[in-house]
């Protein structure tokens, strides 16, 4: 994607990072003093010749989810007195239903705490970068944010607004990984040099390659495709006292498509990610990795 269509994009989504632990560093903080390395904290830098973006997950630890299971049983005891209260009134109509001889209204469902959920415990750690809030400008451009540390799963180029989401989940096979506290952990261009892009025939890609013979036949330019190349690393000079460690990626399962964009997968990447056709494989052991079952978000017409 062009940087002009992309910063139109931005535009249009209003887009800033929404993640309540989302926190986009600038440059000129870390050189006036400002801003100082959070032993606590960990921090992510990507880095690519033009302006991206692109969003994180955090795959949440032990005490995330004893948080979230918290926070669930609070939610479910509100369902509860709403279940009461809304199981009153029905006894209430249907005695008027009866009296009037008219259908009875139909019975509230009682919440059952083995079925009750709230928000997905997912979304509750959520990085996007991009395309503004650059970290450091010029022939690189970076972008740096101090995130919690852990593993993190590389969602896809997805650009998250007030309003929803635009990109691509790669919510089909991708790649995760740790982050260390008081470290900056450099994912370089490897998110887009590393996919054997080539390797992955998908209906879509098979699709350009045809038009892009076409084109090529009447003389016309092809479109642009993703291709693998070789990654870079380094960090701006800036951060030159800062700890500095190369990102190691490894396979990732599959995840639910929380925001409704176009689903995706990471291409093969030697020695990280395969496919088993529709499988994720471990490249590092050979094995398949077992993924959830996903959950359609979508709200199924009656």
């Amino acid at each position: 994607m062009s940087a002009l269509r992309t910063l139109a994009l931005a535009a249009c989504l209003l887009a800033i990072p929404v993640s309540a632990a989302a926190t986009p560093l600038e440059e000129k903080g870390v050189t006036s003093g400002k801003v100082k390395l959070d032993p606590a904290m960990g921090y992510v830098l990507v880095s690519g010749s033009e302006r991206q973006f692109g969003t994180f997950i955090r795959v949440p630890d032990d005490e995330d989810r004893q948080r979230y299971e918290a926070d669930r049983l609070k939610a479910f005891e509100k369902a509860q007195k709403r279940y009461r209260a809304e199981l009153a009134t029905w006894r209430s109509l249907v005695k008027a239903a009866q009296e009037a001889r008219t259908p009875p209204p139909e019975q509230p469902e009682e919440p059952r705490i083995e079925t009750f959920a709230i928000d997905p415990i997912e979304l509750r750690q959520v990085e996007s970068f991009g395309p503004l809030f650059a970290y450091s400008k010029g022939s690189t451009i970076s972008y740096l944010s101090a995130v919690k540390p852990g593993w993190w799963v590389w969602y896809g180029p997805i650009m998250v607004g007030p309003n929803g989401g635009a990109g691509n989940c790669y919510c089909m096979g991708t790649v995760k990984f740790e982050v260390k506290p008081g470290v900056v952990t450099d994912l370089g261009t490897s998110l887009a040099d590393l996919p054997r892009w080539q390797e992955d025939k998908d209906v879509a890609r098979l699709e350009l390659d045809r038009k892009n013979a076409e084109r090529v036949a009447a003389g016309k330019p092809p479109l642009k495709t993703l291709g693998g190349g070789t990654p870079s690393y380094g960090a701006p000079a800036s951060l030159s006292s800062w700890p500095v460690v190369k990102a190691e990626l490894h396979a990732s399962p599959k995840m639910n498509n929380y925001y409704g964009v176009i689903i995706s997968r990471v291409a093969p990447i030697p020695g990280v990610l395969g496919y088993h056709r529709d499988v994720i494989v471990d490249e590092r052991t050979g094995k398949e990795v077992d993924s959830p079952t996903l959950v359609s978000l979508a709200k199924i017409k009656k």
